[in-house]
């Protein structure tokens, strides 16, 4: 088994994390050299996942090659090892960055898995969500993903459509998933699509099509696709090498769309379109980015809940998710701006989270640079994109005020408070662990809990407003926020 390459820091930050990131390329023509251009997708979607890294190619000749590893991109798919796989052309990539929500943290748990099914056709799958589980899966050490590989690899039909769609139809849950073979690429996503999925297309060698598809745009730009579309809820597209793909619509009656707002506020990088309910899949080109929705969220914060230069002397965006919402809320408000907090790890853009709440002042300290000078004897109001367990914004009150000499740390957060635990693909621990949980959604409780001087979060329907521009929009998934429910109920009770 290899060893893990994650850092103490790596295992204990991200409080909220999606399932994975998933990527794929399929050319519409015959073998092409496409490696440096698939690791530039992965490398785009690290922040959904640093337990691992894979990517799976097959040959028209039927010959398959695997890279996979646990820790991230840059660990597993070292620069000599990108020299060495530059020139291997192949028809078929698939490929994932992986945070497990389900399933140990082993290395078979790395995706995408390559498995021969009964009749020896061979097949790569990548997921990117949850499935309901049942009861004997429980106590399983593999990922849901596994058990759904080690399903189609026993499915009855004669083509891989029929394979796939009869054991996609009894699955629940959140998932999009990419499952290819040799000759078709299948990309396939939940009818409430709750998770995201999208493709676009590029001109490889010899004007050959290439189809890409990924998690997010930003993956799809770095291969260098310019257009994009989404796969819709409820729908498996087939790529062959026919110019127009196949769309298989799966039945499931009484729908409702819902999508997961939480990927906007932490998940997605900024230059990616956001997720959002939409009528076709071409929309997506015309959506904003989550940079824009999150810019947005500043502003709306600042209406909802202003300061002026009366109540605080400078305002301060938490690296990274919170720094686009921090600037506008400033700018909105007229408060003064500076980055006087910084990341240490200039490729995490995320923050971290720690158990121990007695060790967190040290460990803000090894993941966050402070301007001193700029900080000492100020009030300041820091913007954040949430607050979870609540360490991390205990760790940075406390060390601001007492190693800093801040005068005053006021909290604005831009999303709704988080009181449930997600059970749909992000793993936000245990329900016990989440301090709005804890203090019953009071907010002058948690407040105090963390020892701030004021405290306020966007309104669920702001979010939405910085999302889609009306915030009656109706479709997206908000559970795990204060107020709001669900909008499912096969799945049962969460089961961590």
């Amino acid at each position: 088994m290899l060893e893990r390459q994650m850092t103490i820091v790596q295992a204990e930050r991200l409080p909220l994390q999606d399932h994975c990131g998933i990527i794929a390329a399929f050319s519409l023509g015959g073998d092409i050299t496409f490696t440096h251009n698939i690791v530039k997708g992965l490398q785009a979607l690290q922040t959904r996942g640093y337990d691992g890294a894979g990517l799976c190619t097959l040959s028209v000749s039927g010959e398959t090659h695997s890279v996979k590893g646990e820790g991230s991109v840059s660990d597993v798919f070292s620069p000599e090892l990108i020299a060495r796989e530059v020139d291997r052309r192949a028809k078929l990539w698939v490929g994932q960055v992986r945070y497990g929500t389900k399933g140990g943290f082993i290395a078979e748990n790395v995706q995408p898995f390559s498995v021969n099914h009964e009749s020896q056709d061979e097949f790569f799958v990548a997921h990117n969500g949850q499935f309901s589980a049942n009861q004997n899966d429980l106590s399983t050490k593999f990922s849901d993903t596994y058990i759904f590989a080690k399903e189609l690899e026993k499915s009855v039909g004669q083509t891989w459509e029929e394979r796939i769609v009869d054991t996609v139809r009894t699955k629940k849950g959140a998932f999009s998933l990419i499952i290819g073979t040799k000759d078709a690429l299948y990309l396939i996503r939940d009818a409430r699509g709750i998770r995201p999925l999208v493709y676009g297309q590029v001109m490889g060698e010899n004007n050959t099509p290439i189809i890409l598809a990924a998690s997010e745009t930003k993956a799809l730009t770095e291969m260098g696709a310019s257009e994009f579309s989404e796969v819709m809820p409820g729908t498996i597209i087939k790529f062959t090498n026919k110019k127009e793909p196949e769309i298989i619509k799966l039945e499931e009656a009484n729908v409702e769309q819902a999508s997961c707002i939480f990927e906007n506020v932490y998940l997605g990088e900024g230059g990616s379109k956001s997720l959002n309910p939409r009528e076709y899949s071409e929309a997506i080109d015309k959506a904003s980015t989550i940079l824009t929705t999150r810019q947005r969220a500043g502003e709306i914060l600042a209406r909802e809940a202003p300061l002026t230069k009366n109540d605080v002397d400078l305002a301060i965006g938490i690296p990274g998710t919170g720094i686009a919402g921090g600037e506008a809320y400033a700018r909105i408000c007229g408060i003064p701006y500076s980055q006087a907090i910084t990341d240490k790890d200039k490729q995490d853009k995320r923050t971290f989270m720690s158990a121990q709440v007695d060790s967190i002042l040290e460990k803000v300290l090894k993941h966050f640079n402070f301007n001193g000078r700029m900080l000492r004897g100020k009030r300041v109001v820091l913007i954040d994109d949430s607050i979870v367990r609540g360490n991390v914004t205990l760790g940075l009150v406390r060390l601001l005020k007492e190693n800093y000499g801040v005068q005053e740390v006021h909290l604005r957060i831009l999303s709704p408070p988080i009181d449930k635990i997600c059970f749909l693909g992000i793993n936000t621990r245990k329900q016990d662990e989440l301090i709005a949980a804890r203090n019953n959604g009071d907010v002058q409780k948690i407040q105090e809990e963390v020892g701030a001087n004021s405290l306020a979060y966007l309104s669920g329907r702001g979010l939405i407003e910085a999302i889609t521009g009306d915030s009656l929009t109706k479709g997206f998934c908000m559970g795990c926020m204060a107020g709001f429910k669900y909008p499912i109920d096969e799945f049962g009770k969460p089961t961590n």
